[in-house]
């Protein structure tokens, strides 16, 4: 029973064997399939297990060559070579991996069996490496070569292009690789000796003739060899980092670099070609023999900003450093830990320790004020930069930097027009303050400056866009003064000279608009009623924007516009697109331009109210468009269209942008009318937008903040915290009741401040204080305290740790005791 068992057994393994082979050899376990072939072939030698076993031994042969083990890949392969049919595989590689393994012999006698046909017909690819081989110096490979391959022959010829390479023959080293054909397997190199002529390529066309080498030429490493021998700096170092160390030690060598400077490129190389700060610093102080103790010295400086770890190393290694030095060094560290206070002590040390030579150190001192200027305060800032201008007047970029302090930073019309004023005496036909120049006098409305700079800067810029505008704009003026005053035959001159300047078509209409109210006045009523009509269906595809224009237009002549009116289409419902309010925006800012006040603007834009607020909620989706028509609405002051905006905008999204436009129309302008809830959330959406770096809206909101009438007493802005921390303690109750409470505290009190004013306004505070506490307290005497913005700030806060469940020991009692003396002492009316 036990033999039977076995033979059923050893059969059932031996119909389950060929399944076995086939699932080893489908998934590529060609070891394991492999050795069940060979099993199988033992039973019976079919060809088909033949093939399969004879394709086993191939593929690990390449698997064996992939992972560098050569003499490996080659006894797979003389296995391969014995199982398979002809014609064989891979034969040619089977040299290259004979010839790599050392096998010598066995290369030769394989080579010895090749024909000129096959090695350069069917063999293409082992020509070129067997090439590469002859090029390297393998000189015992030419005996066992067909004497009759193109091989040979074209070794001939590149053979006698190195002796003329070496000798520096550009044009005979050319003639000697010209005959080389396409398909040549010295193609490659014939490329890399024509990038490395001498008076060849240069260096744009040489990398791109190198690129054109494939990656599994053998020439690859010595094209990026050649490559990185081109390069300089910091490329050369990131070329070098992909060679191998041999290679690296060879280009090295070619650059003539010396034994250190080979180290320390080695050093940065192993750093990844981009070390830290650190690191350099520390190769720096390493190699400064390399560098020189200067160049070291200096750079080693500069670097302690952004390394302040290495400043006792540096005193190490360079202690002869006088004064100046010192004081600088100190001065970077400083800034590097953002302790600016101290850093500007020891600049001011380094400007006195230059004071004692000038006017040799006069350009040294601009240059720290200046540097310092960059890093200071907007107000700070323009006092260094004044002050730079003094040592070195000819700085353009000062004046410029100063120009947009006060102009966009800290607001001041007279500063801004005397650094104007003074960078036109240095720089008169600089086109930035030309152009500066002529807007500021165009805001002004003194259209002869505005149109002489901008006259000056059409003789530098002839094509200058805005100058064409301002002369055009001071034409237009003066024909309207010429209508006005009834000269009416000098008007048409006018207009053609402003319609002249070839400005665009959009403007060329307006001239025709204008020669239409002269013909409307001085001529034919029908008639220029007509060209007023077409003229502004020329400019404006909506009746809003012809109304508009229509009526400043009719208003800056002085003229009726009953019957204007009637003959332009209905307005009443109509809805502006994004595109025709964006129209009306440049309408608004053109005529501000030209306006001595907005009386006019206001007339026109009330007869469109309230097609106009339509259209605003209309489009609240265009963000940017809405923003773009409050600034030209809080530029002309129309802050009941402006806060029909700010609201409506500010419903959809609560950003600070829309806060400032919100408060600064309920106000109607007037700071002096906020109350302390909204200096408070004004500050917090400064803080907000300071963070997000929308520079823009934290000047509008600080300087609003500015402007509020006794804004400072409850929300400092942050150049004024010293001056707070310096006043008496005792004379600030909110530090009286809450300074105790510790800061991280009372950020959380006043963010849920925040919170509670979003949902109730400050009357609504107060209300619910009054219900709670008026019959105890007294009605009358709380809603006296009440008035004090003091009072209400510390009544919030109070209510906010409540909310947050915070025992902060301070009950509502203690707060009416300590306002009770400071309260106004008078009695409500009628009571």
């Amino acid at each position: 029973m036990k033999k039977i068992i076995q033979k059923i057994s050893a059969a059932i393994s031996e119909s389950a064997l060929p399944e076995k082979a086939r699932a080893h050899y489908a998934a590529g376990r060609y070891k394991e399939a492999s050795d069940l072939f060979k099993e199988m072939l033992k039973q019976s030698g079919d060809a088909e297990t033949k093939r399969c076993l004879a394709d086993c031994y191939l593929q690990r042969a390449w698997a064996m060559a992939g992972k560098g083990m050569f003499k490996e890949a080659c006894v797979l392969w003389e296995n391969y070579a014995a199982h398979a049919d002809a014609p064989l595989q891979a034969q040619d590689v089977y040299v290259l991996w004979l010839l790599a393994g050392n096998s010598e012999r066995k290369a030769y006698a394989r080579l010895d069996a090749f024909n000129a046909r096959q090695l350069d017909e069917e063999f293409p690819g082992l020509s070129v490496y067997l090439g590469a081989l002859l090029v390297s110096g393998a000189a015992d490979l030419l005996a066992h070569l067909p004497q009759d391959s193109a091989l040979l022959k074209h070794w001939e010829w590149i053979g006698t292009a190195f002796a003329v390479y070496r000798n520096g023959e550009r044009e005979s080293c050319e003639q000697a690789l010209k005959p080389l054909p396409y398909r040549s397997a010295f193609r490659d190199l014939r490329t890399l000796l024509k990038a490395q002529l001498p008076d060849g390529a240069d260096s744009e066309q040489a990398p791109a003739m190198l690129a054109k080498i494939p990656d599994e030429s053998p020439y690859q490493p010595l094209s990026k060899a050649c490559l990185a021998y081109r390069q300089t700096g910091a490329d050369f170092i990131a070329s070098l980092s992909g060679l191998e160390h041999n290679q690296r030690r060879v280009v090295a060598q070619a650059k003539g670099l010396t034994a250190r400077q080979t180290q320390l490129l080695e050093a940065l190389i192993k750093h990844g070609g981009e070390p830290d700060a650190k690191t350099r610093f520390n190769l720096v102080l390493q190699y400064r023999d390399v560098f020189g103790n200067d160049a070291a010295q200096s750079y080693c400086l500069g670097a302690l900003a952004e390394y302040p770890g290495g400043e006792k190393d540096y005193f190490k290694h360079f202690a002869g450093q006088d004064p100046f030095e010192a004081n600088r060094v100190q001065a970077l560290l400083h800034e590097q830990a953002e302790n600016d206070y101290d850093a500007g002590f020891f600049w001011d040390r380094c400007i006195d320790i230059l004071k004692k030579d000038r006017p040799a150190n006069d350009r040294k001192i601009a240059l720290i004020l200046r540097h310092m200027a960059d890093k200071a305060h907007p107000d700070d800032a323009a006092v260094l930069l004044a002050d730079s201008l003094e040592y070195d007047p000819g700085d353009r970029q000062s004046y410029l930097n100063l120009l947009t302090i006060y102009q966009e930073q800290r607001s001041d019309s007279v500063q801004y027009a005397h650094w104007l004023e003074c960078g036109l005496q240095r720089f008169p036909a600089d086109t930035d303050l030309l152009v500066r120049a002529a807007k500021s006098a165009a805001a002004r409305k003194a259209f002869k400056k505005a149109a002489a700079y901008a006259k000056a800067l059409l003789q530098i810029d002839p094509v200058n866009t805005l100058a064409k505008h301002l002369l055009f704009a001071n034409h237009m003026a003066h024909a309207r003064r010429l209508v006005k005053t009834g000269k009416f035959h000098l008007v048409e001159k006018e207009i053609q000279a402003a319609e002249q300047l070839t400005i665009d078509k959009h403007l060329r209409h307006q001239a025709d608009l204008l020669r239409g109210f002269y013909l409307w006045q001085a001529e034919d009523k029908s008639q220029g009623l007509q060209r007023i009509v077409d003229t502004l269906a020329k400019l404006h595809d909506d009746p809003i924007n012809m109304h508009f224009q229509a009526q400043i237009e009719a208003g800056l002549l002085e003229l009726p516009t009953q019957g204007l009116s009637r003959a332009l289409p209905a307005f009443k419902d109509y809805l502006l697109s994004a595109s025709q309010l964006q129209r009306l925006i440049g309408l608004l800012g053109y005529y501000d331009e030209q306006l001595d006040d907005s009386s006019l603007l206001f007339k026109a834009l009330d007869k469109l109210n309230a097609p106009l607020k339509k259209s605003v909620e209309w489009l609240l989706d265009h963000d940017t468009l809405l923003l773009a028509w409050c600034q030209i609405l809080e530029a002309i002051g129309h802050y009941e269209l402006l806060k029909h905006c700010a609201k409506a905008a500010q419903a959809r999204r609560h950003t600070p942008a829309w806060l400032y436009y919100r408060t600064l129309a309920e106000c109607q302008g007037d700071t002096s009318h906020l109350d302390f809830m909204s200096l408070y959330r004004l500050k917090s959406a400064l803080e907000e937008v300071r963070v997000g770096n929308d520079h823009k809206t934290a000047a509008a909101i600080a300087r609003l903040l500015e402007r509020a009438s006794g804004a400072s007493e409850h929300l400092p802005v942050e150049d004024e915290t010293e001056d707070l921390a310096l006043s008496p303690i005792g004379d600030d109750p909110i530090e009286d009741l809450f300074g105790h409470v510790p800061d991280a505290v009372f950020k959380r009190i006043t963010k849920k401040i925040e919170e509670i004013m979003r949902k109730r306004d400050p009357d609504s505070l107060m209300a619910q204080f009054i219900r709670q506490h008026g019959n105890r307290l007294g009605q009358q005497r709380l809603t006296i305290l009440f008035m004090n913005q003091d009072f209400l700030w510390s009544v919030a806060i109070f209510a906010g740790a409540e909310e947050l469940k915070i025992e902060i020991g301070v009950s509502f009692d203690d707060i009416v005791n300590r306002f009770d003396q400071d309260s106004p002492q008078y009695s409500l009316p009628f009571n």
